[in-house]
Formats: C-alpha cells, structure tokens, sequence
C-alpha cells in the first residue's frame, strides 16, 4: 500500500488514507493519455479496528432470578460501589432465616443455662456430694482399720466407693467440657452458615467495581438472567485505538510508527496517532494480530466502539514511478499511445496509483482503457 507525499497535488482517500495525484492527462478527441510520474511515497499498512477506553468492566450476574430493579441506562456515570441491579431473591431470603433461627438455638444450646449443661451440671454437683460424703468416710475408715477395729474387707469396700465417686466426678466433668465445645462448635457453624447465606444474598445485590460511564445494557427490568449473563458494561480511562493488522503485514508495524486514522463519527477528517502496543499473540476470533495506538490529539467527541480505518505509515521512498490505476488492465498490462499492449511489473497500489517496478519509462505515453 502506498500514500504519495509530493505535497502539489494532495488529496486524502476515505478508505486507505491514500495521498492522490493529479496525473498529466492529455486528451486525442475522446482518447484520454497519461504519462508516468515520478513522486515520493509513503508505504503504509492497512488496518480495521475500532475504539475504547482503556479500561471495560463488564458486571455479571452472580445467581438466577428475574431483575427486580434496574435503574440505570447507556450513558450513566457510575461510581464504584453502586448498586445498580437487584435480582429476585426470595429463596435466598428464606434460606438466611432458616440460617438464622438455626444460630439462634445453637446460641442458646451453648448458653451456660442450656437444659443439656444444666442436666449435667446437677450431676456434677450431686457427685461432688457423694465424693465429699465418701472421703470423710473414707478418711474415718483408715482410723479405723489403723487402729484394728474393722476389717481389711470393710475397708477395701469403703476404699472402692470412694474412689468410685472420684471417677464418677471425673467423668461428668468431662463429659460437660466435650458437650460445652461441641454445642461451641455448634453455635461456630450455624453463624458461618449465617455469613455464607448473608453473602449468598449480596450475589443479588449488583454493584460496580469502577466508576466510569455505562455504555451497553444488555437487560431489562423484569427479564430472566442466569449466572454469569452479562447486565451491563462499564468503560472508563483514555481511549485507545483496537487495530487488527493482517499476518502478512505484522512484521512491518513497530511501536511508534505513525498512524493516519479514519473514524466514520467523522468522515471528512482524519486523525493523526502513534503505534504504542503490539499484542504478541495471534487473534484466532479476529483472524489477525492487535495492535494499539493512542491519538496526537483526541477529536472533540469520543464513543467507545467506534469503527474505524487506518494507514500504518511504514517508510517513505523517493523518485518511484507511478501510473494511475484505472490504466492497468488485467492486472498488470497496458496499452501505449502506439496501440501496443505491455505487460508490466507493479509494486504497490490502490484504486487510484499504481506502482511501476518496470515496463514503462517518463516518457512512455499510455492510453486508458475503454470500459
């Protein structure tokens, strides 16, 4: 692709940004003729792509429901944090309060007045009697039997009904630390699951992440949405330029080249902007590589999404033989003012130039073509 730059004769093209020349044209009754010209021009590589600012926030449903609320349309700001969705959450409603009654009696399981520790704990106590009432017997037992006046077997059977009630103790005590810690981890679950329920029930409470300015809404108030399903998007930060360059021309687009921009919100202007960003992977959805480019100076009015044409300037060279396009037929051949028809070598072109590698000099004359 070529863009003349010989500044006499200047003139922009809509799709391919190409610089027109304005060829010497000789006219034999209803003949049209033509000499080659020789003009500096500037290569450049052609691109489609689109703009956006830099930073697209698309907010999903997290949860199935029909949208109860849904105030906000294209064009909106918004600020982080805000809430502009609420889905119908009746179940996960009732879901929480089950959660909570659940807590609810866990908390009172756990309370030292519960009827289960109660229960227990008038055990404790009656076996701390008994414990008290068999160690002051078993105490006067010892007297006794060290003195001689009971038997070994008395004593052995107070002995055993002490020690029984030691064990006894030992073991209630230890039964209403486990219940105690197991009606604990009791209360800790349900209130987990209370926490889990609460923030199940913010997944129907959408908010944004960013602040920015709402450009698509893809429901409405009232519709189905399934989790995941995108509701809105969110755009803020500078605009960029989305290029998508084919694979046969990637390898001649480096960061900072020049770029001459077309944008259809303006198509009588075009807009000058440099190459920041290559993308090193291939696009498998666009078929082509991306590449990024920031405008020199931004037009009054920006809309995300815009479509657009570019020339990536690549080099310029000097003293190149050009013809204009519509004197080439068949790709390649021309007929000279003698009425001979050549076959010539072309370079680069366009619907209205057409490079000239060989064939031809200045001075051949040609004959346009009868349509």
């Amino acid at each position: 692709m070529i863009i003349i730059t010989d500044m006499r004769n200047i003139s922009r093209l809509s799709r391919g940004s190409f610089v027109a020349i304005a060829f010497l044209l000789g006219a034999c009754q209803q003949t049209e003729t033509t000499l080659p010209v020789r003009k500096t021009v500037e290569d450049a590589v052609f691109a489609s792509g689109y703009m956006e600012q830099e930073n697209i926030y698309t907010v999903s449903a997290k949860a199935d429901g029909i949208l109860l609320s849904f105030p906000i349309q294209e064009g909106d700001s918004v600020q982080m944090g805000d809430l502009i969705a609420i889905i119908e959450n009746d179940v996960q409603h009732n879901q929480l309060r089950d959660a909570l009654a659940v807590h609810e009696d866990a908390v009172a399981d756990a309370s030292p007045d519960s009827p289960q520790l109660q229960q227990l704990q008038t055990q404790i106590e009656q076996a701390k009697k008994q414990l008290a009432f068999d160690q002051e017997n078993h105490a006067r037992y010892q007297k006794l039997k060290a003195s001689n006046s009971i038997s070994q077997l008395d004593f052995e059977k107070v002995q055993l009904q002490y020690q029984n009630a030691q064990s006894n103790l030992e073991g209630l005590q230890k039964n209403y630390e486990e219940l105690q810690n197991s009606l604990k981890l009791n209360q800790e679950r349900s209130l987990v699951q209370v926490s889990t329920q609460r923030t199940l029930l913010q997944d129907y409470k959408l908010t944004t992440e960013q602040s920015g300015q709402v450009i698509k809404v893809f429901k409405k108030q009232g519709e189905l949405v399934r989790r995941g399903e995108a509701v809105a998007r969110i755009s803020s930060g500078d605009y960029l330029i989305k290029l998508f360059v084919a694979e046969d021309d990637i390898t001649k687009v480096d960061v900072g080249q020049a770029v001459a921009v077309h944008i259809n919100t303006y198509p009588n202007s075009v807009f000058p902007a440099r190459i920041t960003k290559i993308h090193p992977g291939f696009d498998e959805a666009e078929q082509s590589y991306i590449v990024e480019a920031q405008f020199d100076q931004l037009p009054n009015k920006m809309f995300s999404g815009t479509q657009l044409q570019a020339n990536i300037e690549i080099g310029s060279r000097k003293n190149v033989l050009v013809i204009p396009s519509e004197y080439v037929s068949k790709g390649s051949f021309v007929r000279l003012e003698t009425g001979e028809e050549i076959q010539i070598e072309t370079g680069s072109k366009n619907e209205l130039i057409t490079e000239v590698v060989s064939g031809l000099t200045d001075s051949d004359v040609l004959v346009k073509p009868k349509q």
